[in-house]
């Protein structure tokens, strides 16, 4: 069939289409020519544009009907001139105000979308997406359910994930899946005969319903569509209750009291490198600290290197169609060269994670609304850490490269536990410490590690082994805050190395480990030893039933002090909400959990 041969009737597609909405500037007869040329400027392929049908529609509208052709190399062919033709055909309907675009070829949605608003697409705009939630989202009516977590990779939850069933939102669990937010949905909608269930992504402007038999078909079905938004004003910004949302204007963002960097091990490489360099640069001996704003929705921070003030940075939070920009206001250098290393993550905002009391977070590059549930942690072990340096993770003067040797040698984090670690307890009000250590201590330090140390020591009748993760404090001033930056990534830590707990795979796994390491600490009752020793030890613990697993996590950044009195607040809510979620994932394995926090002397 030629191009200039095609009608209306021989068009009966699979509804899915891109939504749009025009200002009072625009003329229809343009954006269809447009959308055309766009599509011939952007395809790689030879392509060959036939004739374009005009029709009216409904009483006000129109609709413009355009086939084309692109000839294609077949993907297999190789030294051979072959072409593959294949017809295509893009459909655009004008009613008052709204458009509804479709395309055969596949991608183009997400194409054209890239357009509206910008040079060539000045007057077309996206539908908003609380229209969208607000007209076609119906909360109880739920069938499928598409979620993207803005927990960052760095989490043990899983980054995004698909539910279906017969009403999806009665499913979610408030706790683990409030650091979801909703992608897309596939929901029964609106009052035809019979119940019609439709799909919508809200962020791509698109919505999808399934194949039309015939053409009239599809234009109902569309029209339906378009005059639901020219009719209606519903809108809603979180038609799921649970769920975090995504918001369009910083305009309420007030007073943010945590701002961290995402980890660089969790920043996958294909991500870009320049960003993976510049993360690995700053993570050890960088830290930043809120200072307080004179506009309260912006950033205003001190930067540290090694511990020393290198200069004063704030930024304000700009979002253009979701997305975040930071847009610095002020600078203050006092080492420029450390502070101008620093300032460059603001030009990579999917790297910064800063949280507000206002209850928003900008997070993966755009600033959601969060809505934390009332739960409560509250089951801290506290240790005094004596005289060791809580900043300090690691023995020697390089973080990248740690004197492991040294361990027990000096007052880093991992000193104190090679020292002053004690297995003997089993609830937290028998937590201790200790100055004769008994059992067996084991560094297992380095890429791929399945804890910093792993302990064992028989307590009573029970075989109790500790998977321990050290993260150092992010300052040891008294006046340091809650952090729920500094728990994050060891939290996470510690749950993805769970697997691991099964002591044949981890006894396996820690063997090949030492083999391939240059150094490996091991001690026995505080004493080194030597690592075999400490392996037969737990394979003689193969099906022995009385061994109880526990996963520790020290960060003495949370002071008991200050902890206890934020009660109420929003950042101890948000790090409860951390730690039961992890407490939970970690039961779940049948391991128990345990934080230990820094027991400050204030009253």
């Amino acid at each position: 069939m030629e191009n200039n041969t095609i009608e209306k009737h021989n068009v009966a597609p699979y509804l899915s289409v891109l939504l749009g909405a025009k200002s009072t500037k625009e003329e229809m007869c343009s954006v269809h020519e447009i959308i055309t040329q766009i599509l011939a400027d952007e395809s790689s392929d030879e392509m060959s544009i036939g004739s374009t049908i005009v029709d009216d529609v409904g009483e006000l509208g129109t609709v413009k009907i355009t086939s084309y052709t692109i000839a294609k190399s077949p993907s297999w062919a190789k030294g051979i001139d072959l072409k593959d033709l294949e017809h295509h055909v893009f459909v655009s309907f004008n009613v008052r105000d709204h458009l509804a675009f479709y395309f055969s070829e596949k991608g183009k949605k997400d194409t054209i979308r890239e357009f509206f608003g910008k040079k060539r697409l000045p007057n077309l705009f996206p539908i908003p997406i609380s229209k969208l939630n607000g007209n076609f989202i119906n909360e109880d009516e739920i069938k499928m359910l598409w979620l993207s977590g803005i927990h960052g990779r760095d989490n043990f939850k899983a980054d995004s994930k698909v539910l279906g069933g017969k009403s999806v939102a009665d499913t979610l669990d408030p706790l683990i899946d409030q650091s979801y937010m909703m992608s897309a949905v596939r929901t029964e909608i609106w009052g035809t005969k019979s119940k019609t269930s439709v799909g919508i992504n809200p962020f791509k402007s698109s919505i999808w319903r399934g194949p039309c038999k015939d053409w009239p078909t599809f234009e109902n079905r569309v029209l339906e569509i378009l005059d639901i938004l020219s009719v209606n004003s519903s809108e809603s910004d979180s038609p799921i209750g649970i769920l975090s949302y995504p918001i369009s204007q910083p305009n309420e963002l007030e007073r943010p009291y945590d701002f961290s960097l995402v980890d660089y091990d969790f920043l996958p490489e294909e991500d870009g490198q320049h960003r993976k360099e510049l993360l690995k640069k700053l993570q050890y001996d960088f830290h930043a600290e809120l200072t307080h704003s004179f506009i309260e929705s912006d950033i205003s921070l001190n930067i540290f290197h090694k511990g020393n003030k290198v200069g004063h940075i704030c930024v304000e939070v700009e979002v253009d169609d979701y997305k975040v920009n930071f847009k610095i206001k002020s600078e203050a250098p006092d080492v420029k060269k450390h502070f101008e290393q620093y300032k460059r993550v603001f030009i990579y905002p999917e790297l910064v994670k800063c949280w507000f009391e206002s209850g928003h977070a900008v997070v993966n590059g755009m600033v959601f609304r969060t809505g934390y549930q009332d739960v409560e942690y509250n089951k801290f072990l506290w240790a005094d850490f004596e005289q060791y340096d809580i900043t300090k993770e690691k023995p020697g003067n390089n973080p990248q490269k740690p004197a492991l040797k040294d361990i027990g040698k000096e007052k880093s984090l991992f000193c104190w536990v090679q020292k002053c670690w004690s297995g003997n307890w089993l609830t937290p009000n028998e937590f201790n410490t200790t100055e004769n250590p008994k059992g067996w201590l084991y560094c297992d330090d380095g890429a791929g590690e399945k804890a910093d140390f792993i302990h064992y020591v028989k307590h009573d009748t029970l075989h109790l082994i500790s998977l321990i993760h050290v993260k150092a404090s992010k300052s040891s001033e008294n006046s340091r805050k809650i952090s729920v930056g500094a728990h994050d990534v060891v939290l996470n830590q510690a749950i993805k190395n769970l697997r691991y707990t099964s002591r044949k795979v981890l006894v396996e796994d820690l063997k090949v480990r030492h083999d391939n390491a240059a150094h490996k600490g091991c001690w026995h009752d505080g004493k080194s030893a030597n690592p075999e020793d400490f392996f037969n030890e737990l394979l003689a613990l193969k099906d022995n039933k009385h061994i109880k697993t526990r996963v520790v996590v020290v960060q003495p950044h949370t002071q008991k002090s200050t902890y206890e009195k934020n009660i109420g607040s929003k950042i101890k809510t948000q790090l409860d909400v951390l730690l039961v979620s992890a407490e939970n994932a970690i039961r779940s394995s049948g391991a128990d959990f345990h934080i230990i926090g820094f027991a400050d002397k204030k009253i």
